[in-house]
């Protein structure tokens, strides 16, 4: 019997192993207990085949081991290449692990330049906004020599109103009104008794045109009425008068020129003489247009006297006669107001005169009446 340790073909790569206690082959370093050894030198056994979770290896032919000589020492056992197995009419042996591992590797150059980072891809949606960044707390440390809070009693820095730890006010309420109100306080309600009293003001006169409203009736509606009514001037048809001078007849009052007049005739203040117009139909009169003497021009006016007091006569559709007295000043055009409903006829009757003298007489140049707008 020959001390050389027996030997058998490895599964992969062919390469004789030992069978006794060896587990990786030396070639290519598979796992060898999965074959049981050879039974005997001439004959070894062939590996049959073993199922695992993941790999089938299928039975390989027998390769017989080289004759040994009986009278040298056994040469140790030397790698040899990787051999390709023969084709078989069966199935060809599963690769190994570590082969198809190795297969799957894909070389890359040492010195292959880096490639910039680029952003993750985003499929195209509606946009998020950017979630605003969280900053985490700051440990509230008190400040050494700072002004002690009323409510905790840790030191804030001095010049605040709010302490940073409670946000309780560090300023009285009596002493922050000195100051002014500062951020985040609301200054206090400043309450003005004037306006009060405007208010009251005008609720009592609103009242008062309310009560005189109801009280007055429709006199006292009819007075605001006239008050803000569009003013047309009104034409009368016919003018008649107690007395007038040659030539100074009473139409010349309302012939529209203030450069002709009507004059009485009689010399002094001439008291007690009158001039009438007539209307057509019954007129809302407002007011009358008056212009003394015989001329607008204040040096024309010179050669008569002028109307200083007069009163005025209205008559009515209802035949009620209304008086009213009035006084005017010496020359120009002046406004006298009526306010009468339905008048008829208006009379002006002579009471006293300007400049009044025994060789002049009252004239009156312009008598204009004024109603109310219809439309």
């Amino acid at each position: 019997m020959s001390d050389a340790p027996e030997t058998r073909p490895c599964p992969d790569c062919a390469s004789p192993v030992r069978a006794a206690n060896q587990s990786f082959c030396d070639g290519c370093g598979a796992f060898l207990r999965w074959d049981a050894p050879a039974a005997t030198r001439e004959e070894p056994e062939a590996p049959r085949a073993t199922t695992g979770p993941e790999e089938v290896t299928a039975p390989l032919p027998a390769v017989a081991p080289e004759p040994e000589a009986p009278d040298r020492a056994p040469e140790p056992v030397r790698e040899a290449p990787r051999a390709p197995e023969p084709p078989t009419p069966h199935r060809s042996p599963a690769p190994s692990p570590d082969t198809v591992a190795r297969s799957l590797l894909v070389p890359v150059p040492e010195d292959r330049p880096s490639e910039p980072a680029v952003a993750a891809p985003v499929l195209p949606a509606r946009p998020e906004a950017a979630r605003p960044a969280v900053r985490a707390a700051e440990a509230a440390t008190p400040v050494p020599g700072g002004t002690p809070c009323p409510a905790c009693s840790l030191a804030n820095a001095p010049g605040r109103h709010f302490c940073r730890f409670c946000a309780t006010p560090m300023v009285p309420e009596r002493l922050s009104t000195a100051e002014g109100p500062y951020a985040g306080r609301r200054p206090g309600l400043v309450r003005d008794r004037s306006r009060w009293i405007v208010r009251a003001l005008i609720a009592a006169g609103v009242a008062a045109v309310v009560v005189g409203g109801v009280l007055g009736g429709p006199p006292a509606a009819r007075a605001v009425q006239d008050h803000f009514a569009t003013r047309v001037p009104v034409h009368p048809v016919s003018w008649t008068a107690s007395h007038s001078a040659p030539n100074q007849e009473p139409k010349l009052a309302g012939d529209g020129y203030s450069n002709t007049w009507w004059g009485t005739g009689y010399a002094g203040d001439s008291e007690g003489q009158y001039l009438e117009a007539a209307f057509a139909e019954p007129t809302d009169l407002l007011s009358l247009l008056i212009t003394p003497g015989s001329s607008k021009n204040t040096t024309q006016a010179d050669g008569q006297a002028t109307p200083r007091t007069f009163d005025l006569v209205v008559k009515d559709a209802s035949g009620e006669i209304r008086v009213s007295h009035h006084r005017i000043n010496d020359g120009g055009t002046q406004r006298v107001d009526l306010r009468v409903r339905d008048a008829l006829s208006v009379r002006l009757v002579l009471r006293t005169a300007w400049r009044a003298d025994p060789r002049k007489q009252v004239a009156v140049a312009e008598l204009e009446f004024f109603g109310r707008s219809v439309t």
